[in-house]
């Protein structure tokens, strides 16, 4: 399960890591109520300009989450999946949602999402996993 973020320079990091666990619980929320099983998350996708945030930095390792960061092109190339059209994320990143399109482009081949964008005052999160063998249910922990 892969987190995705997106968000304004203003974001704190405890608005960052706040909304994270907030949109994990859900997303484990769902897995089970689906009857599936909890996936371990590693990783938290962000958009590669904001590689420098600290921020970011702050909240990924107050989640003991690795940073891994998506470029430009890589979060283009996830747009058509997105489930949300955003005209001002689509003004300042090219992508209709950069925290859907970050979580997609990290978690790779095979992804979907599993929730799109839920929003704080300043950020946005969303949640990506990959199916094994294409099949609804089983899911790869990444």
């Amino acid at each position: 399960m892969t987190p995705g973020v997106g968000f304004a320079s203003a974001c704190t990091a405890g608005e960052l890591e706040a909304l994270v666990r907030e949109v994990l619980a859900e997303a484990h929320a769902v897995l089970r109520a689906g009857g599936g099983e909890a996936i371990e998350t590693r990783q938290l996708a962000a958009p590669g300009h904001k590689g420098d945030s600290p921020a970011l930095w702050t909240a990924a390792r107050d989640l003991e989450l690795e940073p891994v960061f998506a470029s430009a092109a890589a979060l283009a190339a996830r747009d058509a999946a997105l489930s949300t059209d955003s005209s001002r994320s689509r003004a300042a990143a090219g992508v209709g949602s950069v925290a859907e399109a970050a979580a997609l482009a990290v978690a790779g081949d095979g992804a979907r999402l599993l929730l799109p964008r839920r929003l704080s005052a300043r950020a946005s999160c969303a949640v990506a996993v990959r199916t094994v063998n294409g099949t609804d249910g089983n899911f790869e922990e990444f």
